[in-house]
């Protein structure tokens, strides 16, 4: 399954990358992210994230391990976020890629100059009740677009 959200905002590149960048922000916009817990001492930036949903009168959680595996600062900032777990077992591959670049606008919009345009891609290759989780992950996105675009003051 693959998913991609796209937020275009008035706020500088630096301040979306703020929220971007590290996954212990995510909680603040994202409502599927219920937390994410920097692992000291890991020899790259790794989270423990329980990802948490209701579906109806039931909720379920998932736990992951995810590490960003590139972050690459710049005019267009490239950021990737792998699952990686240590158990020793195989597991589904969640990876989180985002784009984060300098907006020129569209000619004769509201934000013709300036901001910034965010791209994330969503990739997962599980099989459990995909067609339900992904009805979940877009509720999700559409509501954590909106609460990113308010923090961000779009």
């Amino acid at each position: 399954m693959d998913l991609e959200a796209v937020l275009r905002t008035a706020a500088s590149p630096s301040a979306v990358v703020a929220r971007v960048a590290e996954l212990d922000k995510y909680p603040e916009w994202m409502p599927l992210v219920h937390s994410a817990t920097r692992i000291p001492d890991a020899a790259e930036p790794t989270w423990d994230v329980e990802l948490r949903a209701k579906v109806g009168p039931f909720a379920r959680s998932k736990r992951l391990r995810m590490v960003r595996a590139h972050f690459v600062e710049g005019d267009t900032t490239r950021i990737v976020f792998e699952r990686n777990e240590t158990d020793g077992r195989q597991h589904a591959a969640w990876r989180l890629s985002v784009v984060v670049q300098r907006d020129g606008g569209l000619a004769g919009s509201a934000q013709a100059a300036g901001g910034t345009h965010l791209t994330m891609h969503l990739h997962y290759d599980g099989r459990f009740f995909v067609s339900v989780v992904e009805a979940i992950l877009q509720q999700n996105i559409d509501a954590g677009r909106q609460r990113l675009g308010e923090l961000l003051g779009s």
